[in-house]
């Protein structure tokens, strides 16, 4: 009995998606593993192996293109944000179950280089967003990268800057979040001084509720304050 393959073939994938994407052809999935889109493997022979990731990966680069309307290249841009851990608005849009989509999720550093191609920002920019103490790339033995964290952070500069929003504005940010957080660890510090075996869930769960708070009352705040500066 011949064993059973974890795989299926070029052919087979254009079988199993043409329903949904009438116009699917071999070559179309060729021209997109050529853009890097997508990259399967390879037999022995030259063959490729479609895994579930791979397919995956192929739904939502066509589903990015028919639904969205994006270029080639904008799809690869939001694909390398998925690789990183990120899942961008138009990802989410178009995702019912953001869970079921195969991302990295781990925090494995980014190469700097890698990360300010693959987010769209210029490296000046993100120059600046470490002169002022924005982002805080990591030294490791191949270079240096940024954290999922602070890649988050320089897309959410990066939209902000579509504002004229410029990275010396985030300053305020960053001095509200660093008080902000020294009165969290003040309110929390006498939780990680018990020896209860589950504090490290109690701490998780209470710094939840307060980063809850702390966003709903902020932005009941602003939008006040906006308000009543913009007289609407």
């Amino acid at each position: 009995m011949p064993l059973k393959r974890d795989y299926l073939t070029i052919g087979e994938v254009v079988d199993q998606l043409k329903e949904r994407y009438p116009d699917l052809s071999i070559s179309k999935i060729r021209y997109y593993e050529e853009e890097k889109l997508i990259k399967p493997e390879r037999t022995a022979g030259g063959y490729r192996k479609f895994r579930k990731e791979d397919i995956d990966r192929l739904d939502l680069a066509l589903r990015l293109q028919k639904e969205k309307y994006l270029p080639l290249d904008v799809i690869r841009q939001n694909l390398d944000m998925l690789d990183m851990g990120q899942v961008t608005s138009y990802v989410r849009q178009i995702s019912k179950d953001v869970e079921s989509i195969s991302i990295n999720g781990d925090d494995e550093p980014i190469p700097t280089e890698k990360a300010i191609s693959s987010i769209g920002i210029a490296p000046e920019t993100a120059r600046m967003l470490e002169n002022f103490g924005i982002v805080q790339p990591v030294r490791t033995p191949g270079g240096k990268c940024y954290t999922s964290g602070d890649i988050k952070i320089m897309v959410a500069a990066r939209e902000m800057s579509k504002y004229g929003i410029e990275p010396r504005h985030l300053r305020m940010y960053l001095t509200h979040a660093e008080k902000e957080a020294a009165l969290f660890q003040q309110i929390l510090y006498p939780i990680t001084r018990q020896k209860s075996d589950d504090k490290n869930v109690r701490v998780k769960e209470e710094l939840e509720n307060l980063n809850d708070l702390a966003d709903q009352l902020r932005e009941l705040l602003l939008k006040k304050k906006i308000k009543n500066l913009l007289q609407v």
